[in-house]
């Protein structure tokens, strides 16, 4: 068990004004001369915040205990009630609010034999005294989970962001790999230079998808990511790689100036869509790809010429969906002529 210096700090902060408001306080109230054990009882009581953050339990025993003592030996009230304060607000702080309550009625009683005034002037004391920093304290640890809680939220959100990223990058990756590997083999006895433009295309692929996972582990580590910033000027790359697979990709895209996030959501959702295709289209099938700005919008428009499904929305689509609704927009998917997403974004003002 360690004690931390701030607990420490506290307990000495308070044996001091213990002890020196104390003999104040005796005077005021006209009390006799403290002796030892009054200074022993303040003592003990300030030492019991020695564990206020590690044993609050602990803390609530020893302060309870001398204070009560303190009080049954008829020394004056005084400072040394202080410690009773800082303890009711640990406990609160550091244990379960069921103990926190337990503790704040034990010490209220605690303190009631020993009570000159009337009841009425107990319980009021009590409310200010004990109730007061019991819930002061409570207070204060719900603000702390409400702060852990957004933090947790917040880490819990980049995770998904990260696995949203390598989902796409290595998903589009070995769609493609997977298809002009299919062609390679196809072609490999009678046409060898078909063969080697795919085995070539798969190389490229397999390098950029392996960039593309290492610049996202390396923003998971926090060290600055080695592949450059993705942006709309990178779709036409895109839709060459596809036309190398197989599947023939038209794409307009509108010059845009747009921030660096929403060019690489547009990128993705594009990414993402086309790879869609590429795994469940029939061959013959052509896509387009049209990315443009029409009353204050963003549209994104990837369509097929595939034919009339039914189909089950899976992590890819859900993934599109939240990159466009993280940026206020939305995103839909039809399959009732062919295949076709739309996005759209509000653009940022």
């Amino acid at each position: 068990m360690r004690i931390k210096w701030q607990d420490g700090a506290l307990a000495v902060a308070l044996l001091v004004f213990g002890i020196g408001g104390t003999r104040f306080a005796a005077r005021l109230q006209g009390a006799e001369t403290l002796d030892a054990l009054a200074y022993v009882l303040i003592a003990v009581a300030a030492a019991g915040l020695l564990f206020r953050s590690v044993r609050p339990l602990w803390t609530v025993g020893i302060t309870t205990v001398a204070i009560a003592v303190y009080l049954a030996q008829g020394y004056p009230f005084g400072p040394v009630l202080l410690s009773g304060v800082a303890a009711m607000y640990a406990v609160a702080v550091y244990a379960r609010v069921e103990l926190a309550a337990a503790s704040a009625l034990v010490y209220a009683l605690a303190i009631l034999p020993w009570w000159n005034d009337s009841l009425t002037s107990w319980i009021t004391w009590s409310a200010g005294w004990i109730l007061l920093p019991a819930a002061a304290g409570v207070l204060m640890k719900l603000r702390k989970k409400s702060v852990v809680d957004v933090r947790e939220r917040t880490a819990i959100s980049e995770r998904l962001r990260l696995a949203q990223e390598v989902h796409d990058v290595v998903g589009h990756g070995l769609s493609v790999i997977a298809m002009q590997a299919g062609v390679a083999l196809y072609v490999l006895d009678k046409d060898p230079a078909k063969a080697r433009a795919s085995l070539e295309a798969i190389r490229d692929t397999s390098k950029e998808a392996l960039d593309g996972l290492r610049s996202e582990l390396d923003t998971l580590r926090g060290s600055a990511p080695l592949a450059p910033a993705i942006t709309l000027d990178d779709i036409p790359a895109l839709a060459a790689r596809m036309r190398e697979a197989g599947l023939e990709v038209s794409v307009e895209v509108a010059e845009i100036e747009l921030p660096d996030t929403y060019q690489l959501a547009v990128y993705r959702i594009v990414q993402e869509s086309l790879t869609n295709v590429l795994r469940h289209s029939s061959p013959g099938v052509t896509a387009a790809v049209r990315v443009y700005a029409v009353r204050n919008e963003l549209v994104v428009h990837v369509t097929d010429t595939g034919t009339p499904t039914v189909f089950t929305e899976g992590h890819g689509i859900t993934g599109m969906r939240s990159r466009a609704e993280a940026l206020g927009g939305t995103l839909e998917a039809d399959a009732s002529h062919g295949f076709a997403v739309i996005a759209r974004i509000p653009l940022p003002s």
